[in-house]
C-alpha cells in the first residue's frame, strides 16, 4: 500500500504545478509576434486579437512584427523561444506553403510547435475583368483553347494564391501564363491595366472591385460555396472536383507548452471570437471566425503540407 502511495506520489505533484502554473499564467505581458510588416492583414488580425485577450488575461498582449522570408523568421524566432506562455505566434497559412516550398528550414512546422486554435479562415476567388468572360467554364475552355496566353497575377512565386492557380492548371489541364506581383494589391491594380486578365486572391482584396463594376468574380475555391458568397460556385462544382483550398489564419507558440497554460490560451483566443464585435471586424478582412481545437489545427496543417508538395512536385515550382 505504501509502495502504491510513493508511486503515486510524482503524478499527483505534476498535476499540482500544472495546476498552479494555469493559475499564476500570465503574471506580465505576452509578445504576440507575427512574420509581416506593420499595416498588412496579419497585423491586422493580430491586433484585432490582441485587445479583448488583454482585457481576459489581464496582462498586455503586445504585437510585434519580425518579417522575413514569408514568416519563416517569426516562426524561427517562435519556435526557439522558452514553451512558458510569454511568446506567441500569428500563423497563417504560408506556414503549410513554406513547410513544401523550403528544401531546409531551421524549424520543424508541426514538431516545433504547440497548436493553440485557429482565428479565422478565408477562401480564394477568381476574378477577371468585368465583362471578359461568361463563367469559369468558359474561361478554363478558352485557357485550353490558347494555351499560354491568359495571364494569372498573383502575389509572388511560391505565395497560397500561385499555388491555387497552378493546381487549378492541374487539376483543369488549363495553361496559363503566372505573372508574380508584390501582394495582391499590386495584383489587382494590374489587371485594372490590362496587364493580366485573371487575378487569385481573398475576398478583401477583390470583393471591393466587383462592388465598384471593374472585376467579375467567377468562383471561389473552398469545396462548398463561401458562407458569405453563396451567389459564387465553387471551382470544385464546375471544372475542377479535386479543389478544396481554404486558407487560414490561427494561434501558436513553442513546443513543450504546458497543457494549463496552453488550454487558458485557447480559451482566450476562441472567447474572443464568441465576441461580436471581434467577430464582425475578423469578417470585414474576408475571414470567417473559426476557433479550434489545437489537435484539429495540427491535423488541417499536416493535410495542407501534403496537398502544397504535391503541387510543387507536379508542376517543378523551384524549392528555395
Amino acid at each position: 500500500m505504501l509502495k502504491k502511495l510513493m508511486l503515486a506520489l510524482p503524478v499527483v505533484t505534476l498535476m499540482s504545478g500544472a495546476a498552479m502554473a494555469g493559475d499564476d499564467y500570465p503574471d506580465r505581458s505576452i509578445r504576440f509576434i507575427i512574420g509581416f510588416g506593420a499595416g498588412g492583414n496579419a497585423d491586422t488580425v493580430a491586433r484585432i486579437l490582441a485587445e479583448p485577450m488583454t482585457q481576459d488575461l489581464g496582462q498586455p498582449v503586445v504585437v510585434e512584427s519580425k518579417p522575413g522570408a514569408g514568416g519563416n523568421v517569426a516562426s524561427d524566432f517562435v519556435s526557439k523561444s522558452d514553451p512558458d506562455g510569454y511568446t506567441i505566434q500569428l500563423m497563417v497559412g504560408g506556414h503549410a506553403v513554406s513547410a513544401a516550398l523550403y528544401n531546409s528550414q531551421p524549424f520543424d512546422p508541426l514538431s516545433d510547435f504547440t497548436f493553440i486554435s485557429t482565428i479565422g479562415q478565408f477562401p480564394f476567388f477568381v476574378a477577371t475583368p468585368a465583362g471578359a468572360y461568361d463563367s469559369i467554364e468558359d474561361l478554363i475552355a478558352k485557357a485550353k483553347a490558347a494555351p499560354s496566353t491568359i495571364k494569372i497575377g498573383h502575389s509572388g512565386v511560391g505565395s497560397t494564391q500561385n499555388l491555387t492557380g497552378e493546381l487549378l492548371e492541374l487539376e483543369t489541364g488549363a495553361d496559363f501564363i503566372h505573372v508574380p506581383y508584390k501582394g495582391g494589391a499590386a495584383a489587382v491594380t494590374a489587371m485594372l491595366g490590362g496587364e493580366v486578365d485573371v487575378v487569385i486572391d481573398t475576398g478583401s482584396v477583390l470583393k471591393p472591385q466587383k462592388e465598384a463594376g471593374n472585376f467579375d468574380i467567377l468562383a471561389v475555391s473552398s469545396k462548398r460555396r463561401w458562407i458569405d458568397s453563396p451567389d459564387i460556385p465553387s471551382l470544385a462544382e464546375t471544372v475542377a472536383p479535386g479543389i478544396d483550398i481554404i486558407s487560414w489564419t490561427g494561434v501558436g507558440a513553442p513546443a513543450g507548452l504546458d497543457p494549463a497554460v496552453t488550454d487558458k490560451l485557447r480559451a482566450s483566443v476562441h472567447k474572443a471570437l464568441a465576441n461580436t464585435d471581434t467577430a464582425e471586424r475578423i469578417s470585414k478582412l474576408g475571414a470567417w471566425p473559426s476557433p479550434s481545437s489545437g489537435k484539429d489545427m495540427r491535423k488541417m496543417i499536416e493535410n495542407q503540407i501534403a496537398t502544397w508538395k504535391k503541387v510543387v512536385e507536379l508542376t517543378g515550382i523551384q524549392k528555395r
